[in-house]
């Protein structure tokens, strides 16, 4: 299904020792969940998430580089991290930690960069 997704993601405060979270919404990305059986036999569900190159985007590693302030200004895809179908464009720490109660989400699993190709998007599976 075409739907705006939000990229969460935690900026930590020293101050406080709380990790606040930002919200990024990027507009025409596809949200496609299935379910399959895991190997021990267990019912799974997969989701498969494509969002086009947006501005702002710096992968993890130089993400997590940037100071503070900066990183508010960009946004980043990596394993652990929360993508959520439809658009927030803000949560509470509270709001955070009840996310798969609240809203549709996933857990990033893996995350690949096909912006080299004819149709350039990052693909996402989690669960």
């Amino acid at each position: 299904m075409q739907t705006p997704v939000t990229v969460v993601m935690l900026l930590h405060d020293a101050a406080t020792e709380a990790d606040q979270p930002v919200c990024k919404v990027l507009t025409g990305c596809s949200w496609r969940e299935t379910r399959r059986t895991s190997a021990s036999g267990d019912p799974q569900r997969v989701v498969h998430i494509r969002l086009p190159p947006a501005p702002g985007y710096l992968p993890y590693p130089q993400w997590a580089r940037l100071p503070p302030a900066e990183k508010a200004a960009h946004w980043t895809l990596k394993r652990g991290g929360k993508l959520l179908c439809g658009a927030v464009r803000s949560l509470t720490e509270a709001e955070y930690a009840a996310l798969e109660k609240t809203h549709i989400c996933c857990t990033v699993a893996d995350v690949s960069d096909d912006r080299g190709v004819p149709l350039p998007h990052f693909h996402v599976e989690g669960s």
